[in-house]
């Protein structure tokens, strides 16, 4: 028997950073998301020279108890579904860690789907979710709720976090029509920057930086707006908007290069953008009113030598299989 998981990235399109426990447990917390056709695929099976736990990821593990893993998310997981040996577990993402897509989230998620298939059992995504939460705040992460809901429901997501963590998740009808001009008229870079997103979070806990939360969580609600009525227009320019205050959160959530990108894209009529996650690098995506305008943009931005991603939506979520052969 081999376990197959695969677990969507995410885009957050609103709210973002109001779901830590750090902002929600005092003001309550809200979150506008989508998942994309970029996935954190693990494979899971009983290894049969040894009663070894082999982990591989960037490097490679073999160890006689699941103690003595130095993948911290993968140990947490392990710990949690009671698994101490006797198992191989195998990492593959679309992108590497540290680019602002939620990926120690879809990795909790699609670890924990698969191990309770490995055990016999099920697991559901929103528990996966929960669980995957947990692990986060067990290992002292400054993660919010984001990552693991939305890459575990898949397609758009939006999530009204309670004070006492509780979440409500909704997902919106959103018209066929409003998702296709989203992805038609959206440009998706990455700036092949990798960036440790913890440091960048856990400076933004000041009563400054918690007033411009506000207005980040007020911006979301009104783009989550945009996207029922269909008006992304209106959208871009929030866009605009939500990234002046992002940056006011950190001097490391732009610098001087990303600036500069992001003004050459607007003068030549993106209506607004941001990166994604914390900030400091990963992937840009910018929202233009066109597609003629859309290429325009792409052509003058082809200076910075930006891979572009062409993306869709996943509608799927989280997802973990058996297959015998």
């Amino acid at each position: 028997m081999i376990i197959l998981s695969k677990t969507p990235f995410r885009l957050p399109l609103g709210g973002g950073s109001t779901d830590m426990p750090s902002y929600y447990e005092k003001y309550s917390g809200f979150i506008f998301s989508v998942t994309i056709n970029m996935y954190m695929d693990i494979f899971i099976k009983e290894p049969i020279t040894d009663d070894l736990v082999h982990m591989h990821y960037m490097r490679y593990e073999a160890e006689d108890s699941s103690d003595k893993i130095k993948h911290t998310l993968g140990k947490e997981a392990l710990k949690m579904m009671n698994i101490k040996n006797k198992i191989l577990v195998s990492f593959n993402a679309d992108t590497p860690a540290g680019t602002g897509l939620g990926s120690s989230g879809a990795c909790a998620v699609g670890l924990l789907k698969g191990l309770a298939l490995y055990k016999g059992g099920t697991l559901s995504n929103i528990e996966a979710a929960e669980r995957s939460f947990i692990i986060t705040q067990n290992l002292g992460l400054p993660d919010g709720k984001q990552d693991p809901y939305v890459c575990a429901l898949g397609g758009f997501v939006v999530l009204e976090i309670d004070k006492n963590g509780k979440v409500k998740v909704t997902k919106p009808a959103i018209s066929k029509n409003t998702a296709d001009r989203f992805i038609n008229n959206s440009l998706f870079f990455y700036t092949g920057i990798k960036r440790d997103s913890e440091p960048i979070l856990s400076a933004q806990n000041t009563s400054q930086v918690l007033e411009l939360k506000h207005r980040t969580k007020e911006i979301g609600k009104e783009i989550y707006k945009c996207f029922l009525k269909g008006d992304l227009d209106k959208f871009g320019k929030l866009l605009d908007e939500h990234w002046r205050v992002k940056k006011m959160m950190s001097g490391s959530i732009s610098n001087t290069w990303l600036d500069e990108i992001y003004l050459v894209a607007q003068k030549a009529g993106a209506l607004g953008g941001k990166i994604m996650g914390a900030g400091g690098g990963g992937y840009f995506m910018f929202y233009c009113p066109s597609e003629k305008i859309k290429a325009k943009v792409r052509k003058t931005l082809q200076r910075f030598k930006l891979r572009e991603m062409n993306f869709a939506i996943d509608e799927h979520g989280a997802r973990a299989d058996a297959v015998y052969l």
